[in-house]
């Protein structure tokens, strides 16, 4: 099973070389196995590659659509795809709402190239790993870049929007088309009926016959009892001496209810995280799931061979809202009622609501951009917080700030200052919140995709499918925030699941899983820190990330999440220096 990928460039740029040609789309080249559902007429052209639902009377539309340049009409079929559209003028390239079916472009000569995968083009392009870029994602987040990757000159196309190619300059189209009106009563038929969908579709595709993740959360458990609804469903999950019994428990209940064996992989200390498997693939870009991989794939197996893999990956995100819905409420003008729920929650939870009211306002008042110019401020003095707020914020920078030597500081401090020039200084941050966790989420399923695919095992999301996205993103995130129940949009939107499931309160935690992956891998993991080229370029000083290494078991602890977004990047950077030079050699 391979990765799959698409290339091409605009209307008078030459073709790639390698790949097969797209009828009626000239220069549109299609790696192997990938397959594309093609549409033509004397007007336009049109080809839907991925997972899609498409039914004959909606063709003479979709055609009509792309003639009409009314771009944004195409991307609402069920499923996730990427869309390749031409007229008489336009050539228009678009992948889904969460950047998992995501599109990239670097600039070659005159020329806009573009593709599936981010590494393709800069293999093509020779462009280096953007080491700045990287250290800035390490200590502030991904999520202030969205039109950047980790490759110098090769540029993302974010997910909502799409590549429209013609004109002058390439430029990008907004896609989206979310209004977030709707109450949770309101909403949630509309979700429930778009979930079910999204899942029984592909379940008739695949002739009734899938693996599912069943992990005892919410999530994960939904997605398998609507797939074995109508088909046979494979249900696998992963234990082991560190993972959450509780978590195993509800595991084995989902697919009893589902009337179907768990297989679960149990693991020793072979499968703990930091263990990285020989040959494993090289990831587009740093990617959670290669710190996993022996767990991922001892747990998988059962899969592999199955025609999909259903996940619960961005059920976090769409079902429930976080504590930037009060942030967005006192931007709304709504601040009585944000207080009422902020004071109710604190006092839940033995909290200071003064305090987190006060995070809150702040929050409100600063807004992105001024989040972002505070945040370089602060890195280039070197002035960081000691703890993360009590509620959401705009810019945390890390653990991992204070790593930085004073000319990365430097480098990432202009970085910031750029993405605040950049920032929508009115954004809600309710609503930019949501986007950004769900391209956050889109990456990493993306990302991952090449390690699940060398498995045997072709993964489905269903919850970041366009149309699932848009039906929870068309309610407000205030009705979806889970104050006094979690994730409140499920239970009201699938009432025929069983209340001991979507009542559900916990979920387990995979920080004693990996601390102890970092301690038994420790001699390892302080070998790749050290040469990491973000130490070596100067970006880094190796001292204080060790120190935390050292002490992750005590004294360190809090520095886990920090520690492993510098394992992941600097094992993506080692693979993929290896992996590209011995493509350079193959190639001469």
């Amino acid at each position: 099973m391979s990765d799959p990928w698409i290339s091409g460039g605009g209307l008078a740029t030459p073709p790639w070389s390698e790949g097969e040609q797209v009828d009626g789309i000239p220069g549109v080249r299609l790696g192997p196995g990938v397959q594309a559902r093609v549409l033509t007429n004397e007007r336009a052209s049109l080809a839907l590659v991925g997972d899609v639902s498409l039914a004959g009377e909606e063709e003479p539309k979709l055609l009509d659509a792309v003639a009409g340049g009314r771009w944004a009409e195409l991307t609402y079929l069920p499923g996730s795809y990427w869309v390749l559209a031409q007229n008489g003028t336009h050539r228009f390239v678009c992948g889904d709402l969460s950047g998992l079916r995501s599109v990239f472009y670097t600039m070659h000569g005159p020329h806009t190239l573009w593709s599936t995968s981010a590494r393709r083009l800069a293999t093509h392009c020779a462009a280096p790993p953007d080491l700045a870029m990287l250290a800035a994602r390490l200590t502030a987040g991904a999520e202030h870049w969205p039109k950047r990757t980790a490759y110098e000159g090769v540029y993302a196309v974010p997910g909502g929007f799409g590549l429209l190619l013609g004109g002058p300059q390439p430029e990008l189209v907004d896609v989206s088309g979310i209004e977030p009106l709707a109450t949770l009563a309101e909403g949630a038929p509309v979700f429930g009926a778009a979930l079910k969908r999204a899942v029984h579709w592909r379940m008739q595709e695949a002739s009734g016959r899938a693996g599912a993740d069943v992990s005892g959360g919410l999530d994960s458990s939904s997605v398998a009892i609507l797939a074995a609804r109508v088909g046979e469903v494979r249900a696998v999950t992963y234990a082991d001496a560190f993972t959450s019994a509780e978590d195993l428990t509800f595991a084995r209940r989902v697919a009893q209810h589902m009337d179907a064996p768990l297989h679960v992989g149990t693991g020793g200390r072979a499968h703990l995280p930091f263990a990285w498997q020989p040959n494993q693939p090289v990831t587009d870009q740093p990617a959670a799931m290669s710190l996993t991989t022996a767990q991922q794939q001892l747990y998988l197996r059962p899969a592999a061979g199955l025609p999909l893999h259903f996940t619960g990956n961005g059920g976090d995100v769409v079902l429930d809202s976080c504590s930037a819905a009060w942030i967005g409420m006192v931007q709304c003008g709504d601040r009585r009622a944000a207080r009422r729920q902020v004071t109710g929650w604190a006092r839940a939870r033995n909290r200071s609501p003064r305090e987190l009211w006060q995070a809150v306002t702040r929050a409100a008042e600063i807004g992105h951009a001024g989040a972002l110019q505070d945040a370089a401020g602060r890195m280039a003095r070197g002035d960081f917080e000691a703890r993360r707020p009590g509620v959401w914020s705009w810019c945390h920078l890390g653990q991992s700030a204070t790593w930085l030597t004073p000319f990365g500081r430097e480098r990432v401090a202009a970085l910031l200052r750029g993405a605040a020039d950049s920032a929508d200084k009115a954004a809600r941050a309710d609503l930019a919140e949501q986007h950004l966790s769900l391209r956050l989420v889109g990456a990493d399923a993306r990302d991952t995709a090449p390690l699940a695919a060398a498995w045997g095992v072709r993964q489905v999301h269903p919850f970041i499918d366009n149309q699932v996205v848009r039906a929870a993103f068309a309610i407000s995130p205030i009705e979806r925030h889970g104050v006094t129940t979690f994730k409140p949009l499920l239970a009201a939107a699938l009432p025929s699941l069983p209340t001991w499931l979507t009542s559900r309160r916990s979920k387990g935690s995979f920080s004693r899983q990996l601390t102890a992956g970092m301690l038994h891998n420790q001699a390892a993991l302080a070998h790749l820190i050290r040469t990491s080229p973000l130490v070596t370029s100067g970006l880094l000083d190796p001292e204080p990330a060790l120190a935390a290494l050292a002490g992750i078991g005590g004294a360190h602890a809090g520095a886990l999440y920090d520690l492993q977004r510098l394992t992941m990047t600097s094992q993506w950077l080692a693979t993929s220096s290896h992996s590209t030079k011995l493509e350079l050699e193959e190639a001469c």
